[in-house]
């Protein structure tokens, strides 16, 4: 028996409202993108909501309305998925990386305040395997400081933080909704903003720079939209938003009912949060344990995936500075399988697995 680390949870009514799109005279734009946009627009409690490609389309979008210029200063989590740090870079932005807070996995506000400097112009949020850190306060003293903040929830829909829905924070927020993620449209994302000056310029962008007159640019836009074959299948999805948390949270208690949590750290969530766990991430007390015990798993036929690379390890970014906390999760974090289609039997036998290696 083969688990792997991530697979989609769909059904019938997925496939359902997939045909409907399908059998429609709408493949590209369609009606099934304005329900997916509308839908999650209330969900979150946004006033605009975007259907984008993908996640990094989403941040691309984000950094193109709040009007960043080349050498704007961006700060950025050195530890999490780094397509926010890709984009600013493609976009001659000033990268600055600040170190995660080691516990929680994400920017903490002192880590913030390390690294503002009167360029500072946007700190990017990382919301990494699903965990809300600090964002109310990091929100509160990014709004009197006038810097802007992008939300980037990727991986964390359905959490909350004092009953504020992921994606609800800062002046845009995005999510991502690849075969991975807790709801899915195969590839694609969102844009959301309260902001109606941003909302117009995300729109305009999404859509080669073109609004009302066809083939009349007005700025050098892209084409950032989603079809409405996967919007569809998103729209379908949003019915089970409930049934996904729920069941995400159980696994997640779960794992941390079978594992000897005495040897390995696990992931810190604040008691004001919610969280809707993305995947089950679990650093070693010891080091250079991670890849013994991936190769571990892999016999055993279970998948994982290690850390993400912190990007004082990544040639492309050329930082002399070692980031503490980022580069020791990146080294040491080793993620196990979390979704829908896992019973508890298999989290059960995947936790023993662990056990045995390491006791």
């Amino acid at each position: 028996m083969f688990i792997p680390w991530s697979k989609p949870y769909l059904d019938i009514k997925d496939k359902l409202f997939l045909n409907k799109a399908f059998d429609s005279s709408w493949i590209s734009g369609g009606i099934y993108i304005l329900k997916l946009q509308e839908r999650l627009r209330k969900i979150v409690n946004r006033k605009y909501a975007f259907a984008t490609s993908n996640g990094t389309s989403a941040i691309h979008l984000a950094l193109l309305a709040l009007n960043l210029k080349s050498n704007d200063e961006i700060i950025v989590p050195a530890f999490g998925y780094l397509a926010a740090a890709n984009i600013s870079k493609l976009m001659g932005l000033k990268l600055v990386f600040a170190d995660v807070d080691s516990k929680s996995y994400c920017l903490n506000l002192d880590k913030i305040k390390e690294k503002i400097s009167k360029k500072t112009k946007a700190v990017v949020i990382i919301n990494t395997y699903g965990n809300l850190h600090e964002i109310d306060k990091i929100e509160k003293f990014l709004m009197k400081k006038k810097i802007f903040m992008i939300e980037d929830a990727a991986e964390s829909f359905g959490s909350k933080f004092q009953k504020r829905q992921s994606g609800s924070f800062g002046d845009i927020s995005t999510f991502s909704f690849h075969a991975t993620k807790n709801i899915t449209t195969g590839e694609g994302g969102m844009v959301l903003t309260n902001n109606k000056t941003f909302a117009k310029k995300i729109d305009l962008y999404r859509s080669h720079g073109v609004k009302k007159i066809r083939y009349k640019h007005l700025v050098h836009g892209h084409n950032f939209r989603l079809s409405n074959l996967l919007a569809a299948i998103g729209y379908a999805q949003s019915f089970k938003i409930n049934k996904i948390n729920k069941r995400k949270v159980e696994m997640h208690n779960l794992y941390l009912k079978y594992l000897n949590v005495k040897k390995i750290k696990t992931q810190i969530f604040e008691k004001n949060s919610y969280v809707v766990p993305w995947t089950f991430p679990i650093t070693f007390k010891k080091k250079l344990l991670r890849d013994k015990i991936y190769n571990y798993l892999k016999k055993k036929n279970i998948e994982t995936r290690k850390g993400f690379f912190s990007a004082d390890r990544l040639q492309i970014f050329k930082l002399k500075k070692n980031f503490k906390n980022s580069n020791f999760l990146s080294k040491n974090i080793i993620c196990l399988p979390l979704h829908l289609n896992l019973k508890n039997k298999d989290i059960k036998f995947i936790s023993e697995e662990v056990n045995k290696f390491i006791n």
